[in-house]
């Protein structure tokens, strides 16, 4: 096969700076078959606790094989993605891109993933000649309990494994530190979380509460008052929902990239990757719980942005159930643009579960 060097080479002008995440993102396409491309494995992310390419990676090379592929005045709306089989990071990945739809302002792409011959990611990618003037034009708001930006902490793709699995592992995120910047608000746990949470001890451990009696514990007493009183029902009220619960960031991509929508786009779409599947495991521990796997990655594009340049992110956590998992992202640049949404399906396991 022959391989051209990357387009990206020829468009750094001078005193540019560019992003780290750059090599993880790059694909070389073949000069003869626009519609091959292959990752380069020395670049190859493997996160902790996994056998195979980081998602996130996949699919922001499955962006670029795609749009060498079409009219560069076109932009990435939206991309399906799912996740077929493991891959092995010390061998490249071959990016087959099929022509589905090619019109005058919708273009339609069919990427399949193979690792030898093994089909192991494939997605639709949809394009669209963005219209400046449409004749509908409305976004949702950011919301306006956001919290402000220096009320967020600095967090690390690594202290969220800690927060899951507290078995002393760190994960080696050394890639991801130093592509992106993220800051991060968790919600604080209520007193009245704590309070239900001392009360769900108490009757775990004291099955046969006594109806009468003078031997009653003193937490039995507490717990009485607050029943007779209606404080225990106020409590309740008041606790958070953890179907409710969310995460709120703040988020960039380090450097700079090429003014091109398929770098941007493909850059955004590997951060997106970085804590979405973790966050249920996050708002939801479990001490029981052994891995997190992702099985699909959906993301909409709704109008071109720079993802270098900080923007706001709402995690949202829509249900856990079954051994899967649906989390909501949503993006706003710091002008309170929405720029994107996505949604991410994951695959649980129990420490006494098998594996797939």
């Amino acid at each position: 096969m022959s391989v051209q060097k990357s387009a990206l080479d020829a468009s750094i002008p001078l005193g540019y700076l560019p992003a780290p995440i750059l090599q993880q993102i790059e694909v070389s396409t073949d000069k003869n078959d626009s519609n091959t491309s292959t990752s380069n494995p020395n670049f190859h992310y493997l996160p902790s606790r996994s056998i195979s390419i980081f998602g996130g990676q996949v699919i922001a090379q499955a962006i670029l094989a795609a749009h060498a592929t079409v009219d560069p005045a076109l932009c990435i709306h939206s991309i399906h993605s799912t996740f077929i089989d493991k891959t092995d990071p010390t061998e490249s990945l071959t990016y087959r891109v099929s022509n589905i739809r090619t019109g005058n302002t919708i273009a339609n792409r069919l990427v399949n993933v193979f690792q030898h011959t093994t089909l192991v990611f494939m997605a639709t990618l949809s394009f669209h000649r963005f219209e400046k003037e449409p004749v509908l034009k409305y976004h949702r708001a950011l919301p306006a309990g956001f919290p402000p930006f220096d009320l967020m902490a600095p967090v690390k793709r690594s202290d969220y494994y800690q927060m899951i699995f507290r078995d002393g592992l760190k994960e080696d995120d050394g890639i991801l530190l130093e592509a992106l910047e993220v800051k991060h608000l968790i919600p604080e746990t209520t007193t009245a979380d704590a309070e239900l949470a001392k009360l769900k001890d108490f009757f775990r451990e004291t099955p046969n509460i006594p109806i009468a009696g003078t031997r009653q514990s003193k937490a039995y007493r507490s717990v009485e008052t607050s029943l007779r009183s209606g404080s225990l029902a106020n409590l309740v009220a008041r606790a958070s929902s953890a179907g409710s619960r969310v995460i709120y960031q703040y988020m960039k991509i380090n450097g700079e990239l090429p003014n091109k929508p398929g770098y941007r786009a493909a850059a955004f779409a590997m951060a997106s990757d970085a804590f979405s599947s973790q966050l249920p495991a996050v708002l939801i521990p479990n001490k029981n719980l052994s891995w997190i796997t992702s099985l699909d990655h959906t993301i909409y594009f709704h109008k071109p942005f720079n993802p270098c340049e900080w923007f706001a992110v709402e995690n949202l956590v829509s249900v856990a159930e079954g051994g899967r998992s649906l989390v909501e992202m949503r993006y706003w640049t710091k002008d309170g643009e929405f720029v994107a949404t996505a949604m991410q399906e994951g695959l649980y396991r129990a420490k006494h579960k098998s594996k797939l």
